[in-house]
């Protein structure tokens, strides 16, 4: 179980910062993540089609977010201590960086 609990997110995207907060789940030997960007009026569903423990601390995401795609989207996060990182493949915009500190 890597990355379970509450993550506050910088999302930097062009010309737009985007602060949502990321819950990462684990329950009957399953991963479940839901993204709060409620400060913008979103709140977008994630739609996992797997997650994949890489390596100790790094988690590859694949899954479909339906507002922003309607293909298959990838990200990788990586966890250490109460900091994350990561990459995101967002349509349009290519691969972002996001940056996160535990927050619950």
């Amino acid at each position: 179980m890597i990355g379970v609990g509450k993550w506050s997110l910088d999302v930097a995207v062009p010309f737009l910062k985007v602060s949502p907060v990321l819950t990462i789940g684990y329950e009957n030997g399953e991963y479940n993540f839901n993204i709060d960007a409620s400060g913008f009026g979103v709140a977008p569903a994630v739609n996992l089609i797997s997650v994949e423990e890489v390596e100790p601390n790094i988690l590859k995401i694949t899954h479909t977010i339906p507002m922003l795609s309607n293909g298959t989207l990838e990200a990788e996060l990586s966890f250490e201590g109460m900091y994350c990182k990561g990459v995101l493949e967002i349509p349009m915009l290519g691969k972002i960086t996001v940056k996160g500190v535990k927050v619950g």
